[in-house]
Parts: C-alpha cells; sequence; structure tokens
C-alpha cells in the first residue's frame, strides 16, 4: 500500500485531476447538479433516478467531466433533500430518509425545524467528505486488487452482486429474482454486444437500438412514480416555518455523523441497498450506544446526525466500485454507467491511469460538490420549506411534461415516450405486485457486461 501512494503516477494523475477541473462552466454545472438535486429530494412524486435520466440527454453535449460531475451532484443532493420533507413533514423524500424521520420530524414538532437542518446538512457535509477522502486512499488498493479479476472473475463478481440485491431488496428474494430475470431480458434486443448482430427486434425498428435506458429510467421511476402519487396521494403534515431558530452545534451529533460516515461508506462499497441498510443500521447502532435511549424517538440529535452521514457517505462509497470495476451498486449508479458508456470513458481498475485527468478531476468536483452542498443546504432552509409545502396538483402536469420531453430527447423520436409510457405503466403493475423496479434496472445495465464477460470466459476454454 505504502509503494502505491510512493508511485509518480499517482501524484501527476491528482495534478492532471486539479488542472482539468480549472473551468468556472464546470464549477457552475456542479452547482446546478447539487441544486436541482436537493430540489428533487424535496419535491414529492418525482425521485432522483427519474431526474437522472430528465438530465441523461446532456452527456451527449457536454465534456466528459462537466457532464458526469453534474450528474454526480444531482445525486448526493438528493440524498439530503430527501431529508428537508422527512423533517418537516414527516415524510421521507425516498427511501435512505426513512430513518431520518424517526429523529427529525420530532425536532421539528418541538420547535427545532431549523436546527435540525442544520444538523442534516453538516452531517451529510461529514458522510460526503469522508466517503470522498476515503475513495482517495481506496483508489490504489481496489485497483490493483481489480487487476486478479479475469473475465471470469468479474462475471462472477457481477452474478454475486445481483444476487446479494435478490436478497436484500424489497419485495422478498423470488419477486427480486424475477426482476432481475426481467431486467437480463430488456437488455437482449438491439445489437448483440460481441458480436454486433442484431437480435430479438421481432421486425420492430424502434427496438433495433434495444431499450433506450432514458424511457425505462423515466417510465420506471418518473412516470411509475407519478402514476403511483395520482392513485394513492400521500397525507402530506404541515410544518410551522415560524417556529425556525437559529442552530446548534452538538458534539455527540458529529461523533455520531463520523460513525455513520464510516458504515455508510463501508456498506456503499457493496450492492446492498447501501443508503437504506446504512441509515437504520447507523440509527440502530447510537441508540445502542446512547446513555439517554429513551430520548429515541422523540428527538435524538445523534440519532438523525448518524443516519444523515451514513446515507451521503454511502452514496459517495458507491463511485468506487463503479469507477474502478465497472459495478453499479443502485439504480442511480446504473444510469451513470450508461453515461459514463456514452462518453467514452471505460470503468475499471486502470482508469485512475488511463485517464487521470478524469478520475482525478472527478474526486476533486465530488469533494467541492459537498462543499457547494453545505453552503445550499444552510442558506436555502426557509426555501425548501415553502417549495415541499407546493400542492400536488400543481406539480404532476410538469413532472409528467418533463418525463415525455427527456425520453423523447433520449430515444430521438417518438419511440421513447412511446416506451416510457409503457415502462410507467409495467412500474405501477409492479409495484402493485410487491416488487421493487431497482433490481430490474440494475440487471438491465449489468445485462450487457456480463453477457460480454461471460462469452469471454466461454471463448478462452476454445
Amino acid at each position: 500500500m505504502d509503494a502505491a501512494f510512493a508511485d509518480p503516477s499517482l501524484f501527476s494523475g491528482v495534478l492532471a485531476g486539479m488542472a482539468a477541473v480549472a473551468s468556472l462552466k464546470l464549477w457552475l454545472l456542479v452547482l446546478a447538479g447539487v441544486f436541482l438535486g436537493m430540489t428533487v429530494g424535496v419535491l414529492p412524486g418525482f425521485g432522483p433516478p427519474a431526474a437522472m435520466a430528465l438530465l441523461f440527454p446532456l452527456v451527449y453535449v457536454l465534456e466528459p467531466l462537466s457532464a458526469i460531475s453534474m450528474l454526480s451532484g444531482l445525486f448526493y443532493g438528493a440524498k439530503y433533500g430527501g431529508a428537508v420533507t422527512s423533517i418537516l413533514m414527516g415524510i421521507p423524500g425516498e427511501a435512505d430518509a426513512v430513518a431520518t424521520l424517526f429523529e427529525g420530524h420530532p425536532l421539528a414538532l418541538g420547535g427545532k425545524a431549523r436546527q435540525a437542518l442544520a444538523t442534516a446538512t453538516f452531517a451529510s457535509f461529514t458522510g460526503g467528505i469522508f466517503a470522498s477522502l476515503g475513495m482517495v486512499l481506496l483508489a490504489p488498493v481496489l485497483s490493483r486488487a481489480a487487476l486478479f479479476f479475469g473475465p471470469a472473475g468479474r462475471a462472477a463478481f457481477m452474478g454475486g452482486a445481483l444476487l446479494l440485491v435478490a436478497l436484500t431488496s424489497p419485495g422478498g428474494v423470488r419477486r427480486s429474482l424475477c426482476m432481475i430475470f426481467l431486467g437480463l431480458v430488456l437488455a437482449i434486443p438491439g445489437m448483440a454486444p460481441v458480436y454486433g448482430t442484431s437480435r430479438l427486434t421481432f421486425g420492430f425498428w424502434q427496438l433495433s437500438e434495444g431499450v433506450e435506458l432514458t424511457s425505462l429510467l423515466l417510465g420506471m421511476f418518473g412516470i411509475g412514480d407519478l402514476l403511483a402519487a395520482l392513485l394513492s396521494p400521500p397525507e402530506k403534515k404541515n410544518a410551522d416555518a415560524a417556529c425556525l431558530v437559529p442552530p446548534l452545534n452538538r458534539l455527540s451529533a458529529f461523533m455520531a455523523a463520523l460513525r455513520g460516515s464510516l458504515l455508510g461508506f463501508l456498506t456503499g462499497l457493496v450492492p446492498c441497498g447501501a443508503g437504506v441498510t446504512a441509515s437504520f443500521a447507523s440509527h440502530a447502532l447510537e441508540k445502542r450506544i446512547s446513555h439517554h435511549p429513551e430520548q429515541f424517538g422523540r428527538g435524538a440529535w445523534e440519532g438523525l446526525a448518524g443516519p444523515e452521514a451514513s446515507n451521503n457517505a454511502a452514496a459517495m462509497a458507491s463511485f468506487a466500485p463503479l469507477l474502478l470495476l465497472g459495478l453499479p451498486t443502485n439504480p442511480i449508479m446504473a444510469a451513470l454507467l450508461g453515461a459514463l458508456t456514452i462518453v467514452g470513458v471505460v470503468p475499471g481498475p486502470a482508469l485512475p491511469e488511463s485517464q487521470p485527468d478524469f478520475y482525478w478531476g472527478l474526486i476533486v468536483c465530488l469533494l467541492m460538490g459537498n462543499v457547494l452542498l453545505l453552503a445550499l443546504g444552510l442558506g436555502l432552509a426557509g426555501f425548501w420549506a415553502r417549495l415541499a409545502c407546493l400542492p400536488f396538483r400543481l406539480l404532476w402536469p410538469v413532472i409528467l411534461l418533463l418525463c415525455l420531453t427527456g425520453s423523447y430527447v433520449g430515444a430521438d423520436g417518438m419511440s421513447g415516450p412511446v416506451q416510457c409510457l409503457i415502462f410507467g405503466l409495467l412500474s405501477v403493475l409492479l409495484r402493485r405486485c410487491g416488487c421493487s423496479p431497482a433490481p430490474l434496472v440494475l440487471a438491465f445495465v449489468l445485462g450487457p457486461r456480463l453477457e460480454t464477460h461471460l462469452l469471454q470466459t466461454l471463448l478462452s476454454f476454445w
């Protein structure tokens, strides 16, 4: 490990990355991504995967580092945004924010909403910085370890990841396995990844390029979430913005954030519903080691800071297996893997050496993006409180229009909106059956890569 850090190419790569981020346009795009992510996390009925899909077409027109950095900012910005509705209204913006609700909402009802938002912001910042620095330390080790994986090892690793997703996804193992199988089937039509031949298009020219990723994401998460919200409107609780008071700093909350950061970082390295797993585990850990466990459920600062730091650390840590192993650990990372493919970046253990300006530039953007998240989170607490209270009847027509427009741009034609609507209806049916669409998306993105490694393994024996 010491030899890895003594490698001159490491320091030259870091310098190349720092030179690559010396652009005002890049930082404006990162700021825009973080702000949009925070907004998406607050808005009901519109999750971060759908927002990622809406911005996905920008990867065709932006520079690789700018496009991926902006989409990454949207990802970890949404992690904080989900905490806003949990704290102010008792409605988790996404699954990772459920544990935040346990302590954050009682604090808001007790007249400490701004304090709770500030604590969540500092905890998210702590988790993001901790995991980003952990990636810097992990890169040389994980890169060299990954070199020992041949095609067979990578195929086995991806298969194990899909199995782990099936074991930990909501809905049960059998339903998750069915979703993985369906995702692999949807990845078959179009061009074969190894031989380049057309297959299973059934005579439809719309399937000549296969199922379009943007349309799948928008349908499964955008239209699907929208229809679910329209069919079963959430019962909202109003938060009194007048009760916001200046924030307080608590050492115990900071220590809880550090513990949550470590737990989230370790959990984020594997595809096991990292954010949800880490946040609930952090909440349980803080309650167990607390000298006043009776306060949990009624507004414990440690129970708020720990889960918030853990889910943001897990989000940042998930970039390590994506960039260094080509393995997405959640649907957002699956979308980013597709974006990396489009911009010509090949994830793998050689990425820090083959494209040091991109890899280390992205690490710097992740670090500075968390600083921007801290500034925006502290400065816009009142704005989020007002935005979260907008009536859903004003939001859903805009969401629908954005989804259809994004799918049209992504597919470059009407086949995009058609696929988007089909997958939206499919998403509603699957959720009614108790199935989660997350394993389907992961299997869909991993399918071609898994097939490639399996074929390479088989050909090596011939």
